[in-house]
């Protein structure tokens, strides 16, 4: 598998995350909907249709809300370019 969200982030909000007990196990991992878009681990490389801006209602991560727009996030561009023609929006 390919790097996931919360290892390239460093967000410590995987499960057993460092950042868990105060900002609770972030969505892309529990999400196992998505297992292997965009060859990830559960929503680890799709996480803006989960937590971020291209679902409804406010993001539920942090740099999401930061950036506005989850297209503006290194991440985002990683994956993009990682998967070139394969990528999935």
């Amino acid at each position: 598998m390919k790097v996931n969200c919360w290892d390239y982030m460093q967000c410590g909000r995987e499960v057993d995350g460092a950042n868990v007990p105060t900002l609770g196990e972030c969505p892309a991992w529990s999400y196992w909907t998505f297992q292997g878009k965009n060859s990830g681990f559960h929503a680890g490389r799709y996480c803006w249709n989960v937590a971020g801006t291209f679902r409804e209602g406010e993001p539920l991560c942090d740099r999401a809300s930061e950036f506005g727009d989850c297209r503006k996030c290194d991440f985002y561009k990683h994956v993009k370019k990682e998967e070139g023609r394969n990528f999935i929006a």
